[in-house]
């Protein structure tokens, strides 16, 4: 197996099933994390924090956004005149993301 066939197959599988310390976790701002459904942050294997550099009406692109917590974060700081796109190449993370989409 190679190692891209390695890690779709270890993030799909955590995006089903919660998997202890699969990464670094990042402890965010709270007033952000209440829109926010408990199977994403559960399920969050993220390992670094950009907020500090995204202002209102910014345009993001997050690159390895799982299961979205960082992009669901991102969109309540760059509002409505902002943009927030979420890239993954793992199919399981970018449904436990597209789930809860309104």
């Amino acid at each position: 197996m190679n190692i891209e066939s390695s890690v779709i197959k270890r993030y799909g599988s955590a995006a089903i099933n919660h998997e202890q310390n699969l990464c670094c976790p990042v402890e965010y701002d709270t007033r952000y994390l209440k829109i926010i459904p408990e199977e994403i942050i559960e399920k969050d294997y993220g390992c670094g924090d950009p907020l500090g550099k995204i202002k209102e009406g910014d345009v993001v692109l997050d690159l390895g956004s799982g299961g979205g917590k960082v992009p669901y974060i991102v969109s309540q700081i760059v509002g409505k005149t902002g943009k927030v796109i979420g890239v993954d190449m793992n199919d399981d993370m970018l449904s436990l993301a597209k789930k809860y989409q309104g």
